[in-house]
């Protein structure tokens, strides 16, 4: 056998290469119009793509908007949309003002503030942790920047204890900022990428979209505090260790000039992203103002060659190559042929919120599974629509529940930042995968019912 064939992912690409080249002679085959066939090829080399990252994320998805324009499956303004999403911009925001943070050492005096003021045993850890992920998050809209800042205090203070770095007890405290960094900032708008690719997607698919406070009100309550208690319960039982209590100490140096500009316009920004049911203004055009304003030379919040060589913006194509597929998929009809499709297979019944909400909540999971979490609202959204009309559920609440659904990642290949915590943290598999599939499943038992009383109290299935 070849060597290139020794690896599973080559296999599966030649694989879908093959059935794509087979999806795009079929219309002609039978005479048929070739549009919606050419967007399914799009779609299975893009997914395939997408989940064995053959390639970087950003070529699959150039290459995607201009197959969509080449093969006359949509033309330029729709295969290009992403680009005008207020989702795009807030990626490309959320970059800038990080570059910010980072330059300032703002999130680490954060940090340092917090830690030196408590005594940590390994449950206190764990909770100091999850707490300081979701503060984080708050202010640093992007995951995998979060786990980065926080990843390198936990490992000190897991050595502080007398753990090594892959012992069970340091694997433990690791996973918690991995796990911390990544579940429960779903409840924030800005603070995780799929969150802001689902709901980027709804704006470009719907012309709708959820702001701040309301995605704050549907998801915090249950997905965003519950969830980050459950998690931190999980990962203390599962990696519970004899430890030394220890006190974190750093020193605190007057925060200078910079610091403070850029802390006021942090507190500008966060005042307009949950007040934007007041002004109108979606987090995509703050976040785009607060980055201007950052780039701005008299700002002095930006080193100057920042922007050119310490800012990774492949992100930014990734995201507008994922948001532009539900625009091609409806341009070419291939959504409305894959919601009938679930729906046929799942029998929806109307007046079953229960078990539409579950198995709605299904749909997310399997998606997040096949395309990983950021590119599973390529698939679930276009479905929405189709999915209210046969449940009788109202669309803003089956998107919200295709939402949680891809919030339940099994397995860390499908969340990228758990990667990040696998690397960085130096985790064994082993662990990372029991601790995403354990609090996953604790999610699953006991907080989706919780989650499916709360919204029918707040009248989502009204």
């Amino acid at each position: 056998m070849p060597v290139f064939f020794k690896k599973p992912t080559n296999i599966l690409v030649t694989v879908a290469l093959a059935v794509a080249a087979y999806i795009v002679y079929w219309p002609y085959a039978i005479d048929d119009d070739p549009s919606r066939y050419h967007a399914a090829a799009l779609l299975v080399i893009a997914v395939t793509f997408w989940s064995t990252h053959k390639l970087p994320e950003h070529v699959t998805a150039l290459i995607l908007m201009l197959g969509a324009v080449l093969m006359s499956v949509a033309p330029a303004s729709t295969a290009f949309s992403g680009f005008g999403s207020g989702g795009t911009w807030l990626i490309f925001g959320g970059l800038i003002i990080g570059a910010a943070i980072s330059g300032a050492e703002l999130d680490k005096r954060i940090v340092d503030t917090i830690l030196q003021r408590i005594t940590l045993s390994y449950g206190g850890t764990i909770t100091a942790l999850m707490l300081l992920s979701f503060v984080l998050a708050i202010i640093i809209p992007s995951t995998i920047p979060r786990i980065l800042l926080l990843m390198p205090i936990a490992l000190t203070i897991a050595d502080r204890m007398g753990f090594e770095m892959g012992s069970r007890g340091a694997n433990g405290i690791a996973m918690t900022v991995g796990v911390g960094s990544f579940f429960p900032s779903w409840s924030l708008l800005p603070a995780n990428l799929p969150v802001v690719v689902h709901t980027a997607a709804i704006e470009t698919i719907y012309g709708v979209a959820p702001n701040y406070g309301e995605h704050f009100t549907i998801h915090f309550p249950v997905m965003g505090l519950l969830r980050g208690a459950v998690c931190g319960t999980v990962l203390y039982f599962l990696f519970r260790s004899d430890a030394k209590i220890v006190q974190h100490r750093a020193s605190l140096k007057p925060l200078n000039a910079q610091g403070r500009r850029l802390l006021v316009l942090l507190a500008i920004t966060l005042g307009f992203w949950v007040t934007d049911f007041l002004h109108g203004v979606a987090p995509g055009w703050v976040a785009l103002a607060a980055a201007i304003i950052i780039l701005m030379p008299c700002s002095g919040m930006l080193a100057e060659d920042a922007f050119r060589n310490k800012i990774n913006f492949s992100p930014v194509f990734y995201i507008a190559g994922i948001l532009s597929i539900g625009a091609i998929l409806s341009n070419s009809g291939l959504d409305l042929w894959l919601a009938s499709y679930v729906i046929d297979l799942l029998q929806f019944e109307k007046n079953q919120n229960a078990i539409n909400f579950a198995l709605i909540l299904g749909i997310g999971l399997c998606s997040s599974l096949a395309m990983t979490a950021p590119g599973a609202p390529a698939l679930t959204v276009p479905l929405a629509e189709a999915l209210a009309d046969a449940t009788g559920i109202p669309l803003l609440t089956v998107l919200m529940a295709e939402l949680t659904g891809q919030s339940l990642v099994l397995l860390p290949y499908a969340a990228p930042p758990a990667a990040v915590a696998i690397i960085v943290g130096g985790v064994r598999v082993i662990d990372a995968v029991k601790s995403m599939f354990f609090t996953t499943m604790a999610t699953v038992i006991l907080l989706a019912p919780i989650q499916y009383l709360y919204w029918t109290i707040i009248g989502l299935f009204e």
